[in-house]
């Protein structure tokens, strides 16, 4: 509504807004018109039980305050004076959401010709009326509610339908005879059945609504198509309908009238065409075998006859009739298969015959075949092929090497990267199975996650267990499968260059302070707070450059058993010439945390590993050292408590 103005005093004529027509009010209820210029408003019959909604939008809001506009709704015989039925009170500067609803009282939807309108009386005073809009309310039963007269089938039937005739047109059209009161959108709801006095729960095959050119032609046709025919098989059967018009007002039945249905095959009736499926669907791995469609034998075949096979609307090249040669095969290209999408869906298959004189007999029936040529990804120019050359390839790193496509001996004993980047439109319960050497399961897969995009890079872990039984080839295979569930897709082999060489003959270190009884203790030289000295021998194994990991533990143990938490460490040296050659020491410095924690009888357990710097690796076994903090007497020796006398030093 409008915005109110400033208030007036009270005593001032009311102030109005400026004037506007009123609209005609709407009656939502109504049925669509033939003639938009003349229309009737017809009511539908559901409409009748109910009070009428009748809707009206604005008018010339009274804006001074303390006053009220009244709107009455007017129902009333088409062309009489204005009959208020109901109304109500709007009082000034009150927002009205518009439109607005008054209703006409259920009771008052009688059979006629009515109008509908609003009066505004505003401040109560001066009231006027807005254009009026038509209402039909009809509950008149077409043909004045009298049993209609029985179809009249088409003459030339001679009271016979042959199967010649349903091929030759698909269809068979009656006539309704004609009734005086009939009107546009009237409709026959009919009936075909094969008992002569029908149940009333049988259900109605369709409907057929009668058009303004029907009625003016004097000719209300019906057309009942062949399938609807055939369904209910040869014999004597019976049609039937009953009128129903555009209120909803129903007629009763029309009287039966029978007709005989012969649907002897004629000469070279056709038997559906077959597909084998061994999985009992079109996948994309059916389409890489072959699919083709047989045709068997049918009546009457002939050399001069080619079979047009329809492949769900795309026709296949004509193939050729050889009587002796049944079933004849005819193969379904990839772009065919693929016409109308991806699927899923069942693609209809059925054939024609043509004859010497290129005449076509009507389609065999048909069948339906599924079809899936979904994937995961996108598609490529040579689908169906299993390898999908524009899926990103697998990129593979080491965990230490960190190279692409290539794992060397310090990656020995670890995981591998394997790195790619997500495909187009991925979707939630699709898979990424990664493929590793000669093994035929995957080693690693990914499940899409929702909210997952294309080009999401996407990072797995190919466990060392996989990666071991194959450590040295220089162009190790790996690569991916997408699949969907239905169908798979591969990418472009990845060659990985696995140079994982093991040296398993190194020797376990040794520790040279630790005298032929292989302890230190209290009196060892040097002092075990120095520093424990392990020494590494040389090998043939090792060259300059290399690198040698020393890892050690404290134990509780005397022979390298009960580990101690805290005491592990690990330590590096990069090999010199000489080292290679001569071998060489390491010393474990850090006395407070890896070898004060050996107080009675404890041990210090070393192995060392060899990474190659050509990618080479190697293990040593593992050798121990007993550390014996405390003296004869009980008392422990360290750094501030000698408990020995000066010691002899000897050169490391």
């Amino acid at each position: 509504m409008s915005a109110p103005r400033k208030p007036t005093d009270q005593q001032e004529v009311p102030e109005r807004a400026p004037e506007t027509a009123l609209e005609a009010p709407k009656v939502p209820m109504v049925l669509d018109e033939l003639d938009e210029d003349k229309p009737i408003g017809l009511l539908p019959l559901r409409a009748l039980g109910q009070d009428l909604d009748v809707t009206f939008m604005g008018w010339d809001f009274t804006v001074a305050p303390n006053r009220t506009d009244r709107v009455e709704l007017g129902f009333m015989p088409f062309g009489s004076a204005f009959v208020s039925v109901n109304g109500r009170l709007y009082p000034s500067q009150v927002p009205v959401p518009l439109p607005q609803t008054l209703t006409v009282p259920k009771e008052l939807l009688k059979q006629g010709v009515y109008e509908v309108s609003i009066r505004v009386s505003p401040s109560l005073v001066n009231p006027a009326e807005s254009p009026r809009t038509k209402i039909t309310i009809d509950t008149t039963k077409p043909n004045f509610g009298n049993p209609p007269l029985p179809v009249i089938f088409p003459p030339e039937l001679n009271g016979t339908i042959t199967e010649a005739d349903l091929e030759s047109t698909g269809q068979v059209i009656v006539e309704a005879p004609f009734y005086i009161d009939v009107e546009w959108g009237d409709r026959a709801v009919y009936f075909w059945t094969d008992q002569a006095i029908p149940p009333d729960s049988e259900i109605e095959i369709r409907e057929q609504e009668f058009s303004q050119q029907d009625i003016d032609n004097n000719r209300l046709l019906i057309t009942v198509y062949a399938d609807e025919i055939r369904a209910w098989g040869p014999g004597t059967r019976y049609m039937y309908y009953y009128l129903r018009d555009r209120a909803g007002n129903i007629g009763p039945r029309a009287r039966l009238q029978s007709i005989l249905v012969d649907l002897t095959p004629l000469p070279g009736a056709l038997p559906p065409p077959r597909v084998p499926l061994p999985r009992n669907l079109i996948d994309r791995q059916q389409a890489r075998e072959s699919v083709h469609v047989e045709i068997d034998a049918y009546e009457f075949p002939d050399a001069a006859h080619w079979v047009a096979i329809d492949w769900d609307g795309t026709p296949l090249a004509e193939i050729p009739v050889d009587p002796a040669a049944f079933p004849l095969k005819a193969t379904v290209p990839w772009p065919v298969l693929q016409a109308l999408g991806d699927g899923p869906l069942r693609a209809l298959v059925s054939y024609r015959v043509r004859h010497a004189d290129g005449s076509y007999t009507a389609p065999s029936p048909e069948i339906s075949v599924a079809v899936n040529l979904t994937i995961a990804g996108q598609d490529h120019a040579n689908a169906p092929a299993l390898l999908n050359e524009t899926l990103a390839k697998l990129e593979v790193r080491g965990q230490r090497s960190d190279l692409p496509n290539k794992l060397l001996g310090i990656d020995f004993g670890l995981p591998a990267r394997a790195l790619l980047v997500l495909f187009d439109d991925p979707q939630p319960f699709q898979w990424i199975d990664v493929y590793w050497g000669q093994i035929d399961t995957p080693v690693v897969s990914y499940e899409v996650q929702v909210g997952d995009v294309a080009g999401k890079p996407i990072e797995l872990e190919i466990l060392w267990e996989y990666i071991e039984p194959e450590l040295q080839n220089p162009r190790l295979a790996t690569y991916y499968v997408t699949r969907n569930g239905v169908n798979d897709q591969h990418a472009s082999v990845t060659e990985v260059d696995v140079a994982i060489v093991i040296i398993d003959d190194l020797k376990e270190p040794t520790f040279p302070h630790g005298g032929k009884a292989g302890v230190l203790n209290c009196c060892a030289v040097p002092r075990l707070w120095e520093g424990v000295t392990v020494r590494i021998a040389a090998h043939p194994a090792f060259s300059a450059l290399d690198e040698v990991v020393l890892y050690w533990q404290g134990c509780r143990g005397p022979n390298g058993t009960s580990p101690i938490a805290g005491t592990y460490a690990e330590l590096s040296k990069t090999l010199s010439a000489a080292d290679a050659v001569n071998g060489f020491d390491l010393v474990v410095a850090d006395y407070e945390t890896l070898i004060a924690p050996m107080v009675n009888n404890g041990s210090g357990l070393a192995y060392y590993v060899l990474n190659k710097r050509g990618g080479g690796v190697g293990e040593s076994k593992s050798d121990f050292v007993i550390i014996n903090r405390t003296m004869p007497s009980g008392e422990v020796c360290s750094p501030t408590n000698e408990t020995c006398a000066e010691p002899v030093r000897r050169k490391r």
